[in-house]
């Protein structure tokens, strides 16, 4: 007697999960697929928004970067040659000036810098912060410490000795 209960059992499982299953089967046929929005290929992107910045002509460039793009070519290779600022795997050294000429230039915020470029506020930051350090850092090669002496026609002029006593 057992061993009919048993197998009664058996063939009720089997029959109730055949039964979910066949079940399953019929609601997914039944429904409906949203399509999802298509991949975009940031990279792609990325780049396409940094050539349209450089290639729509010097006004363009100017509005956007404040600069023109051979000033931006010839200060990315200064900062190469300088070894102040280097290429990263996912981040060249084109964009990551471009990204700091934005915020600094416009006043841009990194939250919607991020968004352009499609990379995170944090690796924003990150950048901001090293091409910061490298330009300053050009600093020494660019500026001329003033000299102590005066000019001799502004020593002698009426006009500004007082700014000039010893």
């Amino acid at each position: 007697m057992d061993s009919k209960i048993i197998h009664a059992a058996c063939i009720g499982t089997t029959v109730t999960v055949i039964a979910i299953w066949v079940a399953i089967i019929k609601q997914e046929r039944n429904r409906i697929y949203i399509p999802r929005e298509p991949r975009i290929n940031t990279i792609a992107q990325r780049e396409f928004y940094i050539d349209n910045i450089l290639n729509r002509g010097d006004r363009h460039c100017v509005e956007q970067i404040r600069m023109k793009p051979v000033v931006l070519y010839r200060l990315c290779n200064v900062l190469t040659s300088r070894d102040l600022l280097r290429s990263t795997q996912n981040v060249s050294i084109r964009e990551q000036v471009i990204v700091f000429l934005q915020i600094v230039g416009q006043n841009q915020r990194f939250h919607f810098i991020s968004g352009i470029y499609y990379r995170s506020d944090e690796t924003i930051h990150r950048y901001i912060r090293i091409v910061l350090k490298a330009v300053l850092k050009l600093y020494k090669h660019f500026i001329k410490d003033p000299e102590d002496t005066v000019p001799a026609e502004i020593m002698n002029n009426r006009r500004f000795y007082p700014y000039f006593k010893v």
